[in-house]
């Protein structure tokens, strides 16, 4: 056997890529492999019945699918459940009233360190209120957590979440709080996170004014994802040198109003912003933001924004409410844009403004701007358009965006001699763009985007009256279909062209 595969690390990254069955077979194929193969069948479990089934069959049954335990644990069961649940590093827990025996079964370990010592990440879906049998899951989630838990992602009622509280978990670095349906108080969030100052990534709902006074005081908090609501204060402020180690950031709102807030009230070094409106027709707000951006945001820092509206509204009329990305222009190290509206019209570009947008932000890597719903305009971008697109952005490997693909009775736009094509790109969305002429379309993108594979259209609401949608979607399909085609006819071309070549001068 390679002496590589006496170490038990390279052992642990074979293993991982192997399924349930190949790892039963190696961890009986040799003492070597015994060890790490049981560590990786037992490194992450859907709940505990594959534990339990290690236990003597006296102990436990199966009726109707369900696991049953006969009585408590003896000494020596409990030996045998720990040699199995020291290996456990992810658990995830889901609440059956059914199971309230068999966490009662396990609430008088000899030592808690029979208890998944090594236990990091927990995953617990839990949407009851009260209920018999829930207090013992939670006693048996208490002696779980005495141990240094790092991740822990809840799906939980209100009530749930209480619970959770109670039990301490002052180690974790990154927590995840869902609700369903409906949605956890802002007070109860509050409760949950306010001890937790080891966090290094949250993402929850409401959180309170005071809960955002705890936040901004974590000093290892690097990403947040949090939910205001509309009492947020105008004149929210907090102490100098907040949110010192904060990288990525995330706002939820109804309106503009909680999110400008809450950028006024400190000075951001941050990587990624992101917020997400799920409300309101509100364009002068909008304006408002994205002046806003430049004077709390780091320029240097920030490569990332991503602004969204989820909920359709009256349309912005583009005349009297003009959407203009050109605030946004002193962050000159832009990675990633992504406007993604329902019922707003994005900005209005054209060629000449693609270019304005391209010149200022020449290492984007992702660009989308894509409008989900209301009512539908001609892109003003061309294909042309595209092709200063990419010769100001060489490194572009996503791309969303509306292109006026309509090709009249004239001839129709020459293809680039010039080395600007993009070889990232293998899928585009053209979002709501207009189509006539595949193959014209296809052999110039050919020459643009080479390696273009799959492209998708008209995926929102949009409401076009200046067309077939169906059509549309159809013709760009076609595209995606011809683009590999023209694309090889062109490099044969080339190798034809640079043999005949050769061939000449190799006869002078």
């Amino acid at each position: 056997m390679h002496r590589c595969l006496h170490l038990e690390e390279i052992l642990q990254e074979i293993f991982k890529n192997a399924d349930y069955l190949s790892l039963t077979v190696l961890a009986r194929t040799c003492r070597l492999f015994y060890e790490p193969a049981l560590n990786a069948i037992y490194w992450d479990l859907p709940g505990l019945q594959p534990l339990i089934e290690r236990l003597p069959h006296d102990l436990w049954s199966t009726r109707s699918g369900e696991l049953v335990i006969r009585g408590p644990l003896r000494p020596n069961d409990w030996e045998v459940f720990a040699s199995y649940s020291r290996r456990v590093r992810s658990l995830r827990l889901r609440w059956f009233a059914s199971d309230a025996k068999l966490y009662r079964a396990l609430l008088s370990p000899p030592d808690p360190s029979f208890l998944l010592p090594n236990l990091r990440t927990f995953t617990w879906h839990c949407l009851s209120t009260r209920s018999a049998g829930l207090e013992d899951m939670i006693a048996f989630m208490r002696l779980l957590f005495c141990h240094n838990l790092a991740t822990a992602h809840l799906i939980v009622s209100e009530y749930a979440l209480a619970a959770f509280s109670d039990l301490g978990c002052t180690s974790l670095r990154k927590l995840v709080i869902q609700s369903h349906k409906v949605a956890i108080s802002a007070n109860v969030t509050e409760d949950a996170i306010y001890k937790l100052s080891a966090l290094r990534s949250l993402a929850c709902g409401e959180v309170s004014v005071r809960a955002l006074h705890h936040l901004a005081q974590f000093p290892l908090l690097s990403r947040l994802t949090i939910w205001l609501g509309n009492d947020i204060p105008s004149t929210l402020t907090f102490p100098r040198f907040s949110f010192s180690k904060l990288r990525y950031l995330t706002i939820n709102t109804k309106s503009i109003g909680p999110c400008l807030s809450m950028l006024k009230a400190a000075n951001w070094n941050i990587r990624c912003f992101h917020h997400r409106m799920d409300a309101g027709y509100d364009p002068a707000g909008r304006k408002v933001l994205l002046k806003l951006l430049p004077l709390q945001l780091s320029h240097e820092s920030l490569n990332c924004i991503s602004l969204q509206t989820a909920s359709p509204y009256q349309d912005d009329d583009s005349t009297t409410n003009p959407f203009s990305l050109k605030p946004l222009f002193s962050f000159k190290n832009l990675l990633i844009l992504e406007l993604n509206m329902s019922g707003a019209t994005l900005p209005e570009l054209d060629n000449d403004s693609l270019r304005q947008l391209a010149v200022s932000w020449p290492r984007l890597r992702v660009l989308i701007l894509h409008q989900n719903a209301g009512t539908y305009r001609v892109p003003q971008v061309d294909l042309t358009g595209l092709v200063i697109l990419l010769e100001h952005c060489p490194e572009l490997h996503q791309l969303v965006l509306s292109v006026n693909a309509i090709i009249d009775t004239k001839a129709p736009p020459t293809p680039p001699i010039s080395n600007s094509s993009n070889k990232l790109i293998t899928s585009i969305n053209f979002s709501n763009s207009p189509i006539t002429k595949t193959a014209e379309v296809a052999a110039f993108l050919s020459a643009i985007v080479p390696n273009l594979r799959e492209t998708s259209s008209w995926t929102g609401e949009v409401m076009c009256t200046a067309g077939s949608v169906q059509e549309y979607r159809k013709r760009w399909d076609d595209v995606a279909e011809l683009v590999p085609v023209f694309a090889e006819v062109r490099r044969q071309e080339r190798e034809a062209c640079m043999h005949s070549l050769k061939s000449e001068v190799v006869r002078k």
